[in-house]
């Protein structure tokens, strides 16, 4: 039983080592993965369009009651904006990037972890004394 706990205790101990030496990267939040940049522009893209079509959906539910006398152009029924904006959005989802959505991260390469400061400090302390790091 003693030696158990002895065993769990090293354990412990290299754990918080490492977790002092390492940490989720920034970059990707420890996914080893970021999102294509042009995937990202197309993301951003299409939110601002969904963000036009529900403004200009409250913008025709808040219109005043129904004045008396003749109907404006566009204000009968939907308005040209609704089908401009499906149309914008239509083709919008068409052009959606060739590439892969995720790429390998490029901070910590793909790994989830990059070093701390005490971690690149032990890396540079191991360099001086001869040992080199693979990657």
């Amino acid at each position: 039983m003693d030696r158990d706990r002895r065993a769990d205790d090293a354990a412990d101990h290299w754990m918080r080592l490492l977790e002092a030496l390492e940490c989720d990267c920034a970059g990707c939040d420890g996914t080893g993965w970021t999102l294509n940049a042009q995937w990202r522009e197309w993301q951003q893209r299409a939110t601002e369009l969904v963000a036009v079509a529900h403004a200009a959906r409250r913008a025709h539910e808040l219109r005043p009651a129904q004045v008396p006398g003749p109907v404006p152009d566009g204000l009968a029924g939907e308005p040209a904006i609704f089908a401009v904006v499906e149309r914008a959005i239509a083709d919008h989802m068409r052009s959606r990037p060739a590439e892969p959505e995720e790429t390998v991260c490029g901070a910590c390469g793909g790994t989830g972890r990059q070093l701390t400061p005490a971690g690149h400090f032990v890396t540079d302390l191991l360099a001086r004394h001869g040992f080199v790091r693979n990657r």
